[in-house]
């Protein structure tokens, strides 16, 4: 058997433990990269829904504690995509903390779209045919009882739904319309037509034979199976051992919808607490500090992560041949949808060269050569943007002039970072020979000896890194500071080989990593940052 989707690789490739970290990051969405600080980002409504009812299906009992003006955007959220479903959504955040997920005023705006037919109308769905009036029933009635006011529903209202439903029975098409049309009448206290209950479980057969998306309707057509079977007390007639290797194979790539489906079917099943230990280790590892989940499946790629990724590719030695990068990079650009501003296509341009090897293009050259994308004069303020930019162009393979490069007071932790960030981009560009006198090793070195005046990893990174580039010997006073301002920020959940942000926040990050990476790098591997090995076969 195999999984309702398959993860994506190159056949054969035998990359180090250290460079394995970053398939971590490879979106689903589209095949590039993507920055790992929003591995700290929850799950939106629909998938966080799913993974909570996943949870609390195996007996974890979820707890959430999720700030008031998270639960604000996440209601927002729903409720845009949908006053029904998005409301069905939040249910389980509310049930597990979030009490601001939900409130006494939703009960009164779910049952201002019912009809005088009985059915429910969910704007999302429009009122056009069976499935959608039943969906949006089924999903009203599911938040009226988690609110307990399905009880307050008056007789007459509750007839004419449940009038409607059995009318309905008789038009029933497909599996789907027949677990929401189960499921509403349960809800509703109502028998389950005998008809619907006659419905056969989907065949697994030929399942390692379906295409993935045909998999994925044969798991959805079971589920609703086991809802008909379950709102009728019957037990349902799946196929155990089937979907058991299915949870085997998927439970690590499954998405969060088909997790819960699929645990729903094999507890109907009667299969064994075992069978769900893949599920639970995952979800588990998934769980952010506020008990909610992160959803990597839904994370965006773009070609400034995948950039960093292939710098430190480089720093570490490793290969930076990527045929799936070089895909999701042809399939952005022949999509027309690619963004045409200046930045964004000489990142493209750049991550091309890298990857693929050879010249930079026409186009980059004429966009390292456009002041509005690299500054041609260089301040206090702008420092950051061109030393990035900069950067990117020696990745196109673009040498770049040296700019006018402005003075300013390094007095004050911004300020320095800034002065500091000219040196790392002239070095970095092949010009460390014009480095401005103001800047100087004895004046950073002041700075590089106190990491806690520094707000992020990368500033200060990028601080002691110009003092060396200076000329700044490594010494024990320095060593010490290096000791508490970076060495406590590397790592974080599966990503062991990258830094943090610093400066509170825990998330690791491309850019930081970048910039401590080459610092190690410029110290010869002295603070044992860089991965293993990477000393002798960096470039």
């Amino acid at each position: 058997m195999v999984s309702c989707t398959s993860a994506g690789g190159e056949p054969g490739r035998r990359e180090p433990a250290g460079a394995r970290q970053f398939q971590l990051l490879v979106s689903e969405q589209n095949g590039y990269y993507y920055h790992p600080f929003l591995r700290q980002e929850p799950a939106g409504p629909q998938a966080q829904s799913y993974a909570l009812r996943t949870l609390s299906a195996l007996g974890r009992d979820p707890r959430t504690g999720m700030a008031a003006e998270r639960v604000a955007s996440f209601r927002r959220e729903a409720l845009e995509a949908s006053p029904l479903w998005g409301r069905e959504w939040l249910v389980p955040l509310w049930r597990t903390g979030a009490r601001e997920a939900l409130g006494a005023a939703d009960a009164a705006e779910v049952n201002r779209l019912r009809t005088a037919g009985g059915w429910y109308v969910d704007p999302a769905l429009g009122n056009d045919g069976d499935a959608a009036r039943l969906g949006a029933t089924w999903a009203a009635l599911e938040v009226l009882d988690a609110l307990g006011r399905l009880p307050e529903l008056p007789a007459a209202d509750r007839a004419a739904t449940v009038s409607w439903l059995r009318a309905t029975t008789g038009r029933v098409r497909g599996l789907d319309q027949a677990g929401a049309l189960a499921r509403s009448l349960e809800l509703l206290g109502e028998p389950v037509p005998a008809p619907l209950t006659r419905i056969a479980a989907p065949r697994t057969d030929d399942f390692a034979d379906l295409t993935p998306d045909a998999r994925a309707v044969r798991l959805d057509d079971t589920y609703s199976y086991v809802l008909v079977q379950e709102a009728a007390g019957k037990r349902p007639a799946v196929d155990r051992r089937n979907w058991e290797a299915v949870l085997r194979d998927g439970a690590a790539t499954l998405s969060y919808e088909q997790l819960h489906h699929l645990v729903r079917v094999l507890k109907a099943a009667g299969s064994p607490d075992s069978a769900f230990t893949p599920v639970l280790r995952r979800l588990d590892g998934e769980r952010l500090d506020d008990g909610t989940v992160r959803d990597p499946d839904a994370y965006l790629g773009n070609p400034d992560a995948s950039l960093f990724v292939q710098r430190l590719r480089a720093l570490a030695g490793w290969s930076r041949k990527d045929p799936a990068l070089l895909t999701a990079l042809d399939r952005e650009e022949a999509s027309g949808e690619a963004s045409q501003e200046g930045p964004e296509r000489l990142n493209r341009a750049a991550l091309r060269a890298v990857t693929e090897g050879g010249d930079g293009s026409a186009a980059a050259r004429s966009l390292c050569a456009d002041p509005r994308v690299l500054p041609a004069t260089v301040t206090e303020t702008n420092a950051g943007q061109w030393q990035r930019t900069a950067l990117t162009c020696a990745d196109a393979g673009i040498t770049t002039g040296v700019p006018a490069v402005g003075e300013w007071r390094a007095d004050t932790p911004d300020r320095v970072v800034a002065a500091a960030t000219v040196v790392v981009g002239l070095a970095d560009s092949g010009r460390r020979d014009a480095v401005p006198s103001w800047i100087d090793a004895g004046a950073l070195k002041r700075w590089a000896l106190h990491p806690d005046r520094f707000t992020s990893v990368y500033g200060y990174a990028l601080v002691v890194r110009a003092y060396a580039l200076l000329g700044g010997p490594l010494d024990a006073t320095l060593r010490e500071a290096l000791g508490r301002g970076i060495t406590p920020y590397r790592g974080c959940p599966g990503l062991p080989g990258l830094h943090q942000v610093g400066g509170g926040d825990q998330a690791c990050d491309l850019k930081t990593t970048w910039s401590v990476w080459t610092l190690d790098r410029q110290l010869d591997g002295a603070m044992g940052w860089l991965p293993a090995g990477a000393t002798e076969n960096g470039k």
